[in-house]
């Protein structure tokens, strides 16, 4: 079998249709630099007030759990700064392995918020010195980016300075806590950290605008989560810190430009290939760029203007299979959710009209960026949620969505139950954002329980996941997911290796979806392979899928059913899976007179163990078919 595997670098895959770039990019664009200064206030601001507005302050005691934030906070003063570690910083380079690093950073970078919202709220002076030696801590670090970003240690040893999403994301902390506490932070502490916020990340992103050169990350020209995130930091940071309007007005030309390629990293009818739970990180960011550029430039710049931004907010509801469980397609952990607040923020600035986020719940909230954008007025305070014009909806989802440029059907039951199955069944392609080599996969629900079909994952990265080896890994590869291997041969990582959509027969009683999947396998043998799925929604539900191929030469055929729940073999052809709550019968059929023998594997590799039942045809042919029929219990 030919292999063929991707060089990755730290990055997903880039589409290819991103926005010209335009470098240098202030020399190209120097007029519409001028509009914008022309719009921005004579001095720079973060989203709220600073401590000096008390009435504000006071709502926001209300608003938030103060008393957990105070307690938190007290914790931080009445406790030592963890220690800065070289050598965990250090573990990823030596051995690929990241959590030492990440967690010691993240150590450290916690304490900040609540000590700045617990001052701001209490207004009493007490977490002021913790505050600055918290603040001289944290801008000495070697490196402001992720140790597993810091590829070649350029960073770590001062050879270089570039921006990440973490950077991105500290430097937009950085600027609101100088932003909020303004005068309570000592003249010399202010400008040290002013200092390094232009030495660490100002300085690097404009040579990049200006020269093209030290474009490491290449997030200027990304469509996936990266563009929003570093864009939706470094602004944030730039608009609320820097004095000459000019220098704003640059950063914020480049939002507005650049930010176009996070648009196009959604298909047409708004899907994320990257999967729900970098929906919720990316497209939160979009929303804190959006927010920071409405209100500095007073809705002269609107990112929400493009008529796509609805179904891209909409994707968070439309993924849904059933019982507020989705598919944990591409890097995705299973039981990740919609964030409320997202759809909150959309519901009424794009008039979703959506009841069920009319309203939020703050008490949960923690103090961050997102936070101070969502509990101090706002577009989306300011906006009715177009209750008056727009049909609500009261929750009842239709029974499909098909995501047609995607290649994802979402099917549900008519009226679903605690007990109903929904499924979602992929297309696409193995070059999307964050990509498993997964054409043809599945996720099936039975009430709320992933029973069977992709495992997601990883929960955390390997190292060499963003390397040349990244389907080398099972959970990542065709091998780890429901299904075929081909002759010995897997899916092939890259856009030519895709499915093609040949046969749909939507009705109310039952969903019919066909797949021609040869495209996506590497097997010189193969001559066709096709994958028909039948949803059908009567009783709780089932669904049948059947695999059919055609080899020019007698060769070896095997699917498989991929679970996180408990399983056996009933005997009559049949496996029972039994999850937490619910369990399922999974009947197989078979051409081969032969029969089939179970091929059963655990599967662990930095998520949840998971089993992956091969089901393998004893006798090689040159054409044939396995079904596999799924109904629940």
């Amino acid at each position: 079998m030919k292999k063929y595997l991707l060089t990755f670098c730290l990055l997903p895959f880039v589409l290819a249709a991103q926005v010209p770039k335009s470098i240098p990019f202030e020399e190209n664009n120097r007029q519409r630099i001028n509009e914008i200064a022309g719009y921005l206030e004579k001095e720079p601001a973060g989203f709220g007030v600073s401590y000096h507005n008390r009435a504000e302050w006071e709502k926001i005691k209300d608003k938030i759990d103060y008393p957990s934030v105070l307690k938190k906070a007290e914790e931080v003063l009445n406790t030592e700064m963890p220690a800065w570690d070289d050598e965990l910083y250090l573990e990823f380079s030596k051995n690929g392995v990241r959590p030492p690093g990440e967690k010691m950073l993240n150590a450290r970078k916690s304490r900040l918020a609540p000590l700045v919202w617990a001052e701001c709220m209490e207004n009493k002076g007490r977490f002021v010195p913790k505050i600055e030696s918290t603040l001289k801590d944290l801008i000495s670090h070697r490196s402001w980016i992720l140790p597993a970003h810091d590829t070649y240690l350029n960073v770590f040893y001062g050879k270089k300075h570039e921006v990440d999403l973490v950077a991105a994301a500290f430097v937009h902390e950085l600027a609101e806590t100088l932003y909020f506490l303004d005068d309570k932070i000592s003249e010399p502490v202010r400008q040290a950290v002013i200092d390094s916020m232009y030495t660490r990340a100002f300085n690097p992103v404009k040579d990049a605008l200006q020269t093209g050169k030290g474009y490491t990350f290449n997030w200027f020209d990304n469509t996936n989560n990266w563009n929003a995130v570093c864009l939706a930091g470094v602004t944030s940071a730039a608009v609320g810190i820097i004095k000459d309007r000019k220098e704003r007005a640059l950063f914020v030309a480049a939002a507005e430009y650049y930010s176009q390629n996070s648009v196009l990293g959604y298909t047409d009818d708004g899907y994320c290939t990257e999967g729900l739970g970098y929906f919720n990180y990316g497209f939160q960011h979009y929303i804190i760029l959006r927010e920071q550029l409405y209100q500095r430039t007073k809705g002269a710049i609107d990112l929400f203007k493009s008529e796509k931004m609805k179904k891209i907010a909409m994707y968070s509801i439309n993924f849904e299979i059933i019982n507020g469980a989705y598919p944990a397609f591409a890097d995705c952990r299973i039981g990740t959710t919609v964030s409320p607040q997202i759809l909150w923020y959309c519901n009424h600035n794009l008039g979703l009209g959506l009841s069920a986020y009319d309203q939020i719940d703050t008490r949960e909230f923690r103090p961050s960026v997102f936070t101070a954008m969502l509990l101090f007025p706002n577009t989306a305070l300011q906006t009715s949620s177009h209750a008056e014009s727009a049909a609500k909806t009261a929750g009842k989802q239709p029974v499909r969505m098909f995501f047609d440029k995607a290649g994802v059907l979402i099917c549900r039951p008519e009226n679903p139950t605690a007990h109903s199955m929904g499924v979602a069944l992929k297309g696409g392609n193995n070059a999307e954002h964050h990509n498993h080599n997964d054409v043809g996969s599945y996720s099936l629900i039975i009430g709320d329980e992933t029973l069977a079909g992709d495992p997601g994952g990883p929960y955390h990265y390997a190292g060499a996941m963003w390397t040349d080896k990244r389907y080398t890994f099972k959970s990542i590869s065709s091998f780890g997911h429901p299904v075929a291997v081909i002759d010995q041969a897997l899916q092939g990582a890259g856009k030519e290796y895709r499915a093609e959509i040949i046969g749909t027969d939507f009705t109310a009683a039952r969903d019919e979806y066909v797949l021609d999947l040869t495209s996506a396998y590497d097997c010189p043998n193969l001559k066709s392979y096709t994958r028909k799925f039948v949803f059908d929604r009567s009783g709780k539900g089932s669904l049948l899928i059947e695999d059919r191929f055609e080899l020019d030469q007698a060769g070896s055929f095997e699917s498989a059913v991929t679970t996180l729940a408990d399983w056996e073999e009933k005997g009559d052809n049949t496996i029972k899976l039994s999850g937490k709550q619910h369990t399922a019968n999974v009947k197989i059929e078979v051409s081969s007179p032969k029969g089939y023998t179970i091929i059963p594997e655990k599967i662990q590799e930095n998520g949840p163990e998971f089993s992956r039942i091969g089901i393998r045809l004893n006798e090689k042919s040159k054409k044939g078919y396995i079904r596999i029929f799924f109904e629940a219990e």
